[in-house]
């Protein structure tokens, strides 16, 4: 994967103080502690240990407690902690950095209780990047690097630890989808076929009850990751609709063309609502190498006559759907300043800030909620939301908060909890990078 094109971020205390009040009251601090909570929230403590925790801050687990900085000979830390949809159990990396180079990687789950994590992927070969759990909680899907290698491997780990598979490989990039009716993915491999004519590809992957791969023959495009819709019965994808032009495309539950729906030129990013048959979709700029465009919301009820419900969202940098469906919050990447005129780094690096803004996918109308400075983690994971989306969930289960890694006024690194109404202030909750809420 390729790291962030974006700048040192550098935070301007004054423009975030100002953005801090627009007109919203303080949280009490009652709030925290006699707050409806909902669901749990999974991060990577800043010691390089997994915790879960509610909104609230109350009923924290340690879910490891063996990481640590490089001593006798070895580092150990873990990554992405990643949510089951069916049952809230919890997959995470573990990493072993040892002093002559090499990397030992694995891979845990959570019990059935949501407890005592068990290994169920080892190597010192094959080093996950991402994961993303079957539907049914069976299987943790893992996508494998290994060094030296130009391609990537799609694995399946048995959440009791009892079985790992490979079951594709490809070129880089590797993005995919899994069936909500059963154990299918579709894939989308080697980016797209302009410039990968002999490696780009996408296809169904039947992974039960025998794996079998069947091509699309379609051509893929620039995004990034294929969108079941929740029922199952169709799929958004981008294809070459001929002579080069890119379009966004639905097709039935075997890939099969059913609607063109836009044509265009950049990169496009798109997700079904949770509970519905509208779909956000993110036009994205042709001169950008990242997905940053405008938004917009497409109603599927009638797949042979779409409406398009227009935003005045534009350079949005990242979405996810709220799960009740009616509301979508997004970020747009915000070039404060430059440092260098009249800042203290006597640099001319350009100062980025999110704005968080939340739209309704009714009316299509938009509310800024938040200007904040990113942690470098979350930055990065926006990068791939178009992927991250579909196996992560910034909302809260009842769709009143999300979780928000950024910097606080005093400069520490961690999670805010941040109403979606836009009416109370962001609260600091804890110390991280990153974190993810509970589905459930």
């Amino acid at each position: 994967m390729r790291r962030l094109l974006l700048p040192l971020i550098v935070l301007l205390s004054g423009l975030a103080a100002a953005c801090a009040s627009n007109g919203r009251l303080p949280q009490s601090p009652l709030t925290a502690a006699l707050g409806r909570k909902v669901g749990l929230i999974a991060y990577v403590g800043l010691d390089g240990n997994v915790y879960t925790i509610d909104q609230g801050g109350g009923h924290q687990s340690m879910l490891t407690d063996d990481a640590h900085p490089m001593e006798n000979g070895v580092a150990r830390f873990y990554q992405f902690p990643t949510w089951s949809a069916h049952d809230n159990r919890l997959a995470f990396i573990g990493r072993e950095v040892h002093e002559d180079g090499t990397l030992e990687s694995t891979v845990f789950a959570t019990d059935a209780d949501g407890e005592i994590p068990i290994q169920i992927f080892a190597s010192d070969e094959q080093h996950p990047i991402y994961l993303y759990w079957s539907p049914t909680a069976q299987w943790v899907s893992i996508l494998t690097s290994s060094p030296g290698s130009e391609l990537l491997a799609m694995q399946l780990a048995a959440a009791d630890g009892s079985d790992t598979s490979i079951v594709d490989t490809g070129p880089q990039p590797f993005f995919w989808d899994w069936s909500p009716q059963g154990m299918e993915v579709m894939t989308h491999v080697g980016g797209e076929a302009a410039l990968n004519p002999d490696g780009a590809r996408l296809s169904r992957l039947q992974v039960d009850p025998e794996l079998r791969e069947i091509g699309l023959g379609i051509a893929p495009t620039r995004f990034q990751a294929p969108a079941y819709s929740p029922d199952g019965e169709y799929i958004l994808l981008a294809g070459d609709g001929g002579g080069g032009q890119q379009q966004l495309m639905l097709t039935d539950a075997n890939g099969v063309l059913q609607n063109t729906l836009i044509d265009y030129e950049g990169t496009v990013a798109f997700a079904w609502s949770p509970k519905g048959k509208v779909a956000a979709v993110l036009d994205g700029d042709p001169n950008s190498e990242l997905i940053i465009g405008q938004l917009s919301f497409m109603d599927l009820r009638e797949p042979t006559a779409p409406v398009t419900i227009e935003t005045d969202a534009d350079q949005v940098f990242g979405f996810f759907w709220a799960p009740n469906g009616k509301k979508l919050a997004y970020f747009v990447l915000v070039q404060a300043s430059a440092a260098g005129d009249g800042g203290e780094t006597g640099s001319d690096t350009p100062v980025y800030l999110l704005e968080l803004h939340v739209a309704d996918a009714k009316s299509g109308d938009t509310k800024r909620i938040w200007v904040f400075r990113p942690t470098q983690s979350f930055l990065d994971f926006l990068v791939y939301f178009g992927q991250y989306q579909r196996s992560t969930t910034i909302w809260s289960p009842d769709s009143n908060y999300l979780v928000i890694p950024a910097f606080s006024s005093s400069d520490a690194q961690g999670l805010a909890i941040v109403p979606a109404s836009g009416n109370f202030e962001p609260r600091f909750l804890i110390e991280a990078g990153l974190g993810f809420w509970s589905w459930e």
